[in-house]
């Protein structure tokens, strides 16, 4: 049976941004500092990424250490909830309005608890939400939902 690593990744919205010789500095709206490495493999790219979402003022996906250096970051996306489905005890398969495919999330998610309530939401008061997930099962990740304004 083949075994996938899933990176824990979680929604953010970036405040503010200051770079330095070493990467950049970024305060997340929980006034979190994180910072991402010029050596990173990814810094152009995530830069990129970091950038768009503050000037854009979407969240993106982080993975995040303990040693608050950032690891992955991930585009948001954001859509309606159009239906959720058991698909068995364990997982249940989400499907967006505007997006092809199925999506999942499973039971044994840490926070599944917060990400499903949210989801359900959306379904039921068709409210858009953030959200990330992870392939090749297009597993969900973290979701934030959009309160109008």
């Amino acid at each position: 049976m083949e075994k996938i690593f899933i990176i824990m990744l979680n929604l953010y919205f970036i405040i503010n941004l200051q770079p330095s010789n070493q990467g950049i500095k970024i305060t997340l709206q929980n006034e979190k500092v994180a910072t991402l490495s010029k050596s990173h493999e990814s810094y152009e790219h995530f830069t990129e990424l970091i950038i768009h979402a503050l000037k854009r003022k979407h969240p993106v996906g982080l993975a995040i250490s303990k040693d608050n250096e950032i690891l992955s970051i991930e585009r948001a996306d954001n859509d309606f909830v159009e239906k959720i489905i058991s698909k068995d005890e364990e997982t249940f398969i989400i499907q967006f309005q505007g997006h092809d495919g199925f999506f999942s999330l499973d039971r044994n998610h840490p926070s599944f608890d917060k990400i499903y309530t949210i989801l359900e939401r959306s379904r039921i008061n068709s409210q858009r939400v953030w959200f990330i997930a992870q392939l090749p099962k297009l597993q969900i990740l973290d979701v934030i939902l959009i309160e109008e304004k």
